[in-house]
C-alpha cells in the first residue's frame, strides 16, 4: 500500500465547525489503519495538551504535534520540543508590553501555556478553546522554569503586517510571525513549520513522503501539504492551500477528511 501515514490538520479541517469530528467513522478507519500498519498524526498549531483531548483512547497509538511544528509526541512519548531561546523570549515579552499587546498574549510552553491574571475574561474563555493546560501569572519577568515554544497574541487587523515586519527586523534571524488572520500573530522559532515537522516524523520512521497523505486548510498547512504526494485541501480552505494541494476534499464540515481517506484506500464501511 503507497499510503503509509495520514497527517491532519485540526480546525478547519479534521474538526468540524462545532469542533467535533464523526468519531464512528474514525474508529472504523482507525481500525484500518492499525490493521494495515498506516500511522496517523494529528498536527495543528494548538496546544499538545487541547489536541490529544480529542484522543482519548487513541494516544497511545498516534503521534501529535501542537504549535505548529514544535511540540512532538509518539505513543504518549515525548520526543522532542523546538523551543525559542529564553533570552529571545525575554526581548520579544519586553517588545508586547511596550507596545501593549501583552493583554492579548498567551505563551506557550512545553509544561504549560501562561497568561496574566489581568487579561480580560473574554479573552481567556477564547484562549481556552485552544489550550487546556494554562497558569495565569502576575508577571512574565522571571520567566517561569518551562522551554517557551509559542507566542500568540492579536492585534488590530488594520496593523498585523506592520507588526510582523517589525518583528522580523527585530527578530527574524530566530523566529518567524505569521497571521492565521483576524489580526491573530503566532511567533514560532524559524524553520518550524508542518512541513520540517512531517520530514522529522518521515525520516524517523524511514518512510518517504511519497507514502504521506496530509489534509490542510491555511496557510500554516502549505509546507506539509507541498511535501505530501497525496495532499488535500478542504472545500472550505483559503486559496493558497488549494493552490499548494493535489486535491480537493469535501468541507470539515462534511467528514471531508475521513471520506478522502475512505476512498483513497477503499475502506469498506
Amino acid at each position: 500500500m503507497d499510503i503509509k501515514v495520514v497527517a491532519v490538520d485540526m480546525d478547519g479541517t479534521f474538526l468540524r465547525s462545532d469542533h467535533d469530528y464523526n468519531r464512528e467513522k474514525f474508529k472504523k478507519v482507525f481500525q484500518f489503519f492499525e490493521e494495515n500498519g498506516i500511522k496517523f498524526v494529528a498536527i495543528s498549531g494548538n496546544q499538545y495538551y487541547q489536541i490529544r483531548t480529542f484522543f482519548e483512547g487513541y494516544t497511545d497509538k498516534i503521534a501529535i504535534v501542537g504549535d505548529n511544528g514544535a511540540f512532538f509526541v509518539d505513543n504518549n512519548k515525548e520526543l522532542r520540543v523546538e523551543s525559542i531561546p529564553n533570552d529571545i523570549v525575554e526581548k520579544i515579552l519586553k517588545y508586547l508590553i511596550e507596545n501593549n499587546y501583552h493583554l492579548e498574549l498567551i505563551l506557550d510552553a512545553e509544561k504549560s501555556a501562561y497568561l496574566l491574571k489581568d487579561v480580560e475574561e473574554e479573552k481567556k474563555i477564547d484562549f481556552a478553546r485552544y489550550h487546556t493546560k494554562v497558569k495565569e501569572i502576575d508577571s512574565y519577568f522571571p520567566l517561569p522554569d518551562d522551554r517557551f515554544t509559542k507566542f500568540s497574541f492579536d492585534t488590530p487587523i488594520d496593523e498585523t503586517y506592520n507588526i510582523i515586519d517589525d518583528l522580523t527586523k527585530e527578530f527574524g534571524d530566530v523566529v518567524q510571525s505569521v497571521t492565521s488572520g483576524h489580526g491573530n500573530i503566532d511567533i514560532i522559532r524559524k524553520g518550524n513549520n508542518k512541513g520540517t515537522a512531517m520530514k522529522y516524523l518521515l525520516d524517523i520512521w524511514k518512510i518517504s513522503p511519497d507514502n504521506l497523505m496530509a489534509f490542510g486548510d491555511g496557510g500554516n498547512d502549505i509546507e506539509m501539504l507541498k511535501l505530501a504526494k497525496y495532499s488535500y485541501a478542504m472545500e472550505n480552505a483559503s486559496p493558497d492551500a488549494k493552490e499548494a494541494a493535489k486535491y480537493i476534499a469535501k468541507s470539515n464540515n462534511d467528514d471531508g477528511v475521513l471520506d478522502a481517506i475512505i476512498e483513497r484506500l477503499n475502506i469498506e464501511m
